[in-house]
């Protein structure tokens, strides 16, 4: 049987800063398909992290400029990791009054796109679902449909839509625990951050399912053989991904 994730960029970021967590990507595909594991075989068709790059103005500040660079270093990679893939929607500025936010547009569209396309096409028996927004409600509805059993990830109940939840064959919330995170950094700046293996526990088994998958991304996310990373192919992630989080 096979699997595909799909990422709600904007909401696990929420969740990383609001536990203070520095994620280990590399890991991240096997914990939320490890519950499933422990039941029956299941092969990683593709991971997809949908998100926005950083707001530009038309002529763009410094600050701007050093966000955007920031963000082509997390994609980079991202992509360097073995069946991701991302899709970028745009960031658009708004304003309410004199106050002044900006608005994500095209994600919610571009993950239920990508959801409902693979299970009609039969790509996938299962889909998980790392999201809170009720607006997947009619994309994981037709999943359904197409005979695709569908796992909601999520944070505590006031992160997450009731809808979803009710809709959804299973639900997990975030063990932060045992959630894949790279590890403390030396005091040392030169010293970048070694990932931590640890055991995991899953609600629903124990099995720690078939290892980190490995492949070539289809749909324009290939490996970037331009990516330098350490000896352990993670280790060049903490300062990048404190600066992308906007953790300390």
């Amino acid at each position: 049987m096979r699997a595909a994730i799909f990422i709600d960029g904007a909401y696990v970021r929420t969740q990383f800063k609001m536990h203070k967590i520095e994620p280990d990507y590399a890991d991240m595909a096997d914990y939320f398909l490890n519950p499933l594991r422990t039941s029956f075989p299941l092969d990683l068709l593709r991971c997809y992290y949908y998100d926005c790059a950083p707001y530009m103005s038309p002529e763009p500040t410094e600050d701007e400029l050093k966000r955007m660079e920031v963000h082509k270093t997390f994609v980079e990679n991202l992509l360097s990791l073995g069946r991701w893939a991302i899709r970028l929607g745009k960031l658009q500025k708004r304003w309410e009054g004199q106050r002044e936010y900006y608005e994500q547009k095209r994600v919610d569209v571009l993950l239920s796109v990508d959801l409902v396309r693979h299970a009609a096409a039969g790509h996938i028996q299962h889909a998980v679902l790392v999201a809170g927004d009720s607006d997947f409600v009619p994309a994981v509805e037709a999943a359904k449909e197409h005979g695709v059993t569908v796992s909601l990830w999520c944070g505590h109940a006031n992160t997450v839509h009731r809808d979803l939840i009710s809709l959804a064959d299973e639900v997990y919330t975030f063990e932060w625990s045992d959630f894949p995170k790279l590890s403390e950094e030396s005091s040392n700046p030169n010293h970048h951050a070694q990932k931590k293996f640890k055991k995991r526990r899953r609600r629903g088994g124990r099995g720690r399912g078939g290892g980190r998958p490995e492949g070539t991304n289809d749909d324009g996310a290939m490996k970037d053989p331009g990516v330098t990373l350490d000896s352990d192919g993670k280790s060049t992630w903490g300062d990048r991904l404190k600066k992308f989080t906007g953790l300390k």
